[in-house]
């Protein structure tokens, strides 16, 4: 693997910051397992409400995973004043999505000034076992001069009625 040096030496708090702003996150229960320049891990324990109609871990949520690991694997070496958005993501999903927990494993594959693609893996994990379920492409765009925060393009801040 690529080493890689940040442009924010804080990345790893922006990038927590970032993600315990992500309420959808919470709601399904995922979490950062590791951050490291251009490499992110979140992992999700299984939850029958996760599931599809056979039990195993929804595509859905495999997706979900895989783009949100692509983007903060990228996020890891954008500058401190930027934010980032995925343009276009690819999953395949290889096998069943099974085991007591799911890991997206999302590693930098090309970084660039404007476009940044990333490969996420996701392996459903049972005991020692690890069920390789799917991989995705993601592209990313980092977007300077925009932090990581909530206000819209306008100034405004989002509102929920």
């Amino acid at each position: 693997m690529a080493r890689y040096e940040p442009c924010d030496p804080d990345f790893a708090d922006r990038i927590a910051g970032s993600f315990a702003r992500q309420s959808f996150m919470a709601t399904i229960g995922a979490s950062l397992r590791r951050v490291e320049p251009g490499r992110v891990e979140i992992v999700l324990p299984w939850r029958d409400d996760l599931t599809q109609q056979h039990g195993f871990f929804h595509g859905g949520v495999v997706g979900t995973l895989a783009d949100n690991a692509g983007g903060y694997a990228a996020f890891t070496l954008f500058p401190a004043d930027a934010s980032v958005l995925t343009v276009e993501f690819k999953l395949n999903l290889l096998a069943p999505a099974r085991g007591r927990r799911l890991l997206a494993v999302s590693k930098v594959a090309r970084p660039g000034r404007t476009l940044t693609v990333c490969q996420s893996d996701v392996f459903g994990l049972e005991g020692r076992r690890r069920n390789y379920c799917a991989t995705a492409l993601v592209t990313l765009m980092c977007l300077p001069g925009k932090p990581d925060t909530p206000e819209m393009a306008d100034g405004q801040v989002p509102v929920v009625a």
